[in-house]
């Protein structure tokens, strides 16, 4: 069941990348996969660099979340991309940008693993030390790499037991 969950969740973070919002500006970054990684309880939860996450919490047969995360500067170019419109700096404009990139991710996945979940509105948690990232609920997670034509970033499900 774990391999199948992980297989599962792998797949449904890159099908979701590519025919959700990202897939509306395709060309325009670039966005190529990268390595996936799973983390089981038993190993200790590696968080990567990136200045900027977007995160969007569920509850359901499954209880966890989904981070969108990056460095400061493909953060603020994917957002102005979305936006529409030229950004200088992680402002509101880039906020809002960013945490509705990471609400459509979030419901593109809830319709891959199950529709009785529950989402909670986005939010963003700033800062590369270690004590400004965000507290993971569960130390179990499946995380996908992209690059695009402004720097790499991440997509991480962690989660809980899966009851589905």
């Amino acid at each position: 069941m774990k391999l199948a969950l992980q297989s599962t969740l792998i797949k449904a973070i890159q099908e979701a990348m590519h025919e959700t919002a990202m897939a509306f500006f395709y060309t325009d970054i670039g966005l190529q996969d990268g390595p996936a990684l799973t983390m089981e309880e038993s190993q200790p939860h590696l968080t990567h660099r990136a200045d900027v996450t977007a995160i969007v919490s569920f509850q359901g047969p499954i209880a966890g979340g989904v981070h969108l995360s990056a460095p400061s500067h493909a953060a603020i170019a994917l957002a102005a991309t979305f936006a529409g419109e030229p950004i200088e700096s992680f402002d509101t404009t880039a906020q809002d940008a960013l945490g509705e990139l990471t609400n459509i991710l979030a419901g593109a996945l809830k319709s891959r693993i199950s529709d009785n979940i529950d989402l909670t509105p986005p939010r963003i948690v700033y800062g590369t030390d270690p004590q400004d990232r965000p507290t993971i609920l569960s130390e179990k997670s499946t995380r996908c790499y992209f690059m695009t034509t402004h720097g790499p970033l991440y997509v991480e499900v962690f989660h809980d037991e899966v009851t589905v």
